[in-house]
């Protein structure tokens, strides 16, 4: 009986013990597996707090050197990619009938900003433009009906920067009623050794300080005697911009030589070369004042062909914040016997107030002389005598009734046609969300002799 009892008491400690065994390692793996996923989740907790670490970390990076491009393109002087929209010290809010804007503001678009949705996403920005304008004008002298006016203009542009020493630029233009649609930029900038730019695509370059004449030694017309009239400033079109080769390499931190090549044509031509033209700049910053020497050979086909021009120009802030001076010159001279062709020459200034009062003014003189000019056996340009040019511009801003009424004037005279305009505007701004409400008074005198009205609402939005 002992040993049966004996027995059966090992068979139960041999069953509790198989019993707790299975206890065990049940129990001890689920414990196990429990504290695997805890210190996974800890482990993925970690991954996941080192990847924004990561990801503010190249933000933070982005963002010096960012600010780094900012103060090389501040020291250097290249107004080329800053954008004339962050700018405050322009008169041109004081004057609402750029519906188009300045071709120099389409050019100088690209910002250095670079969009940080997070670490791994490209930096790419997208902006536009949008101006429309609906209403109506009559002139009463000679008498005209009202016709009405209908205008559309929408620029869309982007920058993609994937480094902070290379970035390409494209904008697409619409406009109504010229039904122009299309590429108006679309080129590339790239930085070497921090300090030289290397720029290629199809790209409207402009050198010109003036802000209501014509300067721009790039453009062509510029070598053309023409009646420049301010009050009616040409509207871009996607044809003016050019197939070019911009090269800027900086001297020390006061000096930079910046080149052009341009093919002036946009249509594949057989000749090629005979399209092609070549400028030079070569500019030193002192102080408060910047001079700078240019020259341009044209393209060698006939509609090109004008004679080779030389230039200097010198530009001040002597007049302090928000203003300029500048003074330039250019001469043309024959290849062949070294004859001066014709020569312009261009003064202005322009002032902006901030305080106490909103006021704008700015004033620019132009004289122009020249004969006739024969490029490739044909006439591209004749004058008789000597020619100056006028122009002034004035506004003033006030808030009446919580709302911006803006008053100013356009001032244009042409001493060798005889005539001039003077266009006073009224602009009272967002009468509605981005809508502006505009009446102008044109004037044109002497040897185009007529007046009339112009009512218009101005939408303008930018995106």
């Amino acid at each position: 009986m002992n040993k049966s009892f004996e027995r059966s008491n090992i068979r139960r400690v041999f069953a509790l013990a198989f019993f707790f065994s299975l206890f065990l390692v049940f129990g001890s793996g689920n414990f196990f597996a429990q504290t695997y996923v805890t210190n996974n989740g800890i482990i993925m907790e970690r991954v996941a707090e080192e990847d924004v670490k990561e990801a503010e970390r190249l933000n933070e990076e982005a963002e010096l050197e960012d600010e780094k491009e900012r103060e090389r393109l501040a020291e250097s002087g290249d107004a080329d990619i800053l954008s004339e929209d962050e700018t405050d010290d322009s008169i041109d809010e004081l004057f609402a009938d750029d519906a188009e804007g300045d071709t120099e503001g389409a050019v100088n678009t690209p910002t250095t900003e670079i969009v940080k949705v997070d670490a791994k996403n490209k930096p790419v920005e997208f902006s536009g433009d949008l101006n429309a304008e609906l209403g109506g004008y009559v002139w009463f002298s000679p008498w005209e009906k009202t016709k009405p006016l209908a205008t559309f203009s929408n620029i869309l542009r982007f920058i993609g920067r994937p480094r902070s020493d290379f970035y390409v630029y494209g904008s697409f233009l619409t406009q109504f009623p010229k039904m122009d649609f299309g590429v108006y930029e679309l080129y590339f900038d790239y930085t070497l050794f921090g300090k030289a730019d290397i720029s290629a695509g199809k790209r409207d370059i402009s050198w010109s300080l003036s802000r209501m004449l014509n300067t721009n030694i790039i453009d062509d017309k510029c070598s053309v005697i023409t009646s420049e009239d301010a009050a009616n400033k040409p509207k871009r079109k996607t044809t003016d911009s050019k197939f070019s080769l911009i090269a800027t390499v900086p001297i020390l931190s006061y000096c930079s030589i910046k080149g052009v090549a341009q093919y002036e044509s946009n249509e594949m031509e057989d000749e090629m070369p005979d399209y092609v033209s070549v400028a030079g700049k070569f500019e030193v910053n002192i102080g408060k004042f910047s001079v700078s020497v240019l020259g341009k050979r044209w393209a060698k086909a006939a509609e090109h062909g004008y004679d080779p021009c030389v230039g200097m120009e010198v530009i001040s802030t002597l007049l302090g914040q928000n203003s300029n001076m500048f003074v330039q010159g250019f001469a043309h001279f024959s290849p062949r016997g070294g004859d001066l062709t014709r020569a312009k020459w261009t003064m202005g200034v322009y002032k902006y107030f901030e305080n106490p009062i909103m006021l704008g003014l700015s004033f620019e003189y132009q004289g122009i002389w020249g004969k006739e000019q024969i490029a490739n056996g044909t006439a591209v340009g004749q004058f008789k005598g000597l020619q100056h040019l006028f122009a002034a511009e004035l506004g003033w801003s006030r808030f009446i009734f919580t709302k911006k009424w803006t008053f100013g004037f356009k001032w244009f005279h042409d001493t060798g046609n005889d005539y001039g305009t003077l266009f006073p505007v009224i602009t009272v701004e967002e009468v509605l969300p981005h809508l502006d409400f505009k009446t102008t008074a044109p004037i044109y005198y002497g040897s185009q002799n007529k007046y009339g009205l112009v009512f218009e609402l101005a939408l303008k939005l930018k995106y």
